[in-house]
């Protein structure tokens, strides 16, 4: 394979990767106006129908700030991966981490300066940059809240495009989303390119909405969470059903620390 095909795919993988985690992040708008905590799942499956982990979704809004925590489970029900959420809007602060490995990513605010980190795990070194030299617009989970905002313009056919912050690049990259025909009446179905020269080295993004209530219901395209050979496959994530409230102990209980260890089979 050329070189610069080599190159291409290796930058193209390291950007949807990355924007493949925010699109099936939840939304602050999500959140019970009257304080509480919701919960949804999503079910990732092979293009063979595996069942191949899934991800719990709590959105809780007793706190000041909406503050969501992602827990991804193997599909014997082990956790191995979790994510944190603060905030609302295009640009909240979050968190990642991958158990298995040690892998993390994510944006904070350190000394009054909002930085991304990335480690690839836990034996390399953390690096950091600070947010605002990336010239990003959207972090992770805002960018449901971005497609919520351009809602009225997707559904007119109209694209939209936003500088997506990629973390293990400390990089932003240019993103284009527009709708496609095909959906079922009530859907809004959307696709999403790199704005790049590597842009066409990683297929395209599918993302399915329901009109009604602006709620992602389906993904496809590369997967974030990796393999048990540390690659990104393509997969199909379904959010078949919607929030529903809960008792807050069951986020209480939800695992916060995990035992570092290598990649289990759950991912093979």
């Amino acid at each position: 394979m050329p070189g610069s095909w080599m190159k291409a795919r290796h930058l193209a993988v390291a950007c949807g990767v990355a924007f493949a985690a925010a699109t099936t992040a939840a939304s602050a708008n999500d959140a019970p106006a009257g304080g509480g905590v919701l919960r949804y799942v999503g079910e990732a499956r092979d293009p063979g129908g595996r069942l191949l982990y899934r991800e719990t979704h709590y959105l809780d809004s007793r706190a000041p700030a909406p503050r969501r925590v992602v827990l991804y489970q193997c599909a014997d029900g082990r956790p191995f991966a979790r994510k944190t959420v603060d905030g609302a809007g295009p640009a909240p602060a979050f968190a990642f981490l991958d158990a298995r490995d040690g892998y993390q990513e994510g944006v904070r605010t350190q000394g009054g300066t909002r930085e991304v980190f990335w480690q690839e795990g836990k034996a390399s070194p953390l690096k950091r940059a600070a947010v605002a030299k990336t010239g990003a617009t959207v972090f992770d989970a805002g960018f449901d809240a971005y497609v919520r905002e351009h809602f009225p313009a997707l559904q007119q056919g109209k694209a939209v495009r936003a500088r997506f912050l990629i973390p293990s690049r400390q990089s932003a990259i240019g993103v284009s989303v527009k709708p496609v025909a095909g959906a079922p009446a009530g859907y809004l179905d959307l696709k999403t390119r790199l704005d790049a020269w590597y842009g066409f080295a990683l297929p395209e993004l599918k993302l399915r909405y329901r009109v009604a209530d602006r709620r992602l219901v389906r993904f496809e395209g590369i997967g974030t969470i990796r393999d048990g050979k540390g690659g990104h496959g393509k997969l199909r994530i379904d959010f078949a059903q919607p929030a529903e409230a809960i008792e807050a102990g069951e986020l209480q209980r939800a695992p916060r620390g995990f035992r570092l260890a290598a990649f289990t089979p759950c991912m093979a």
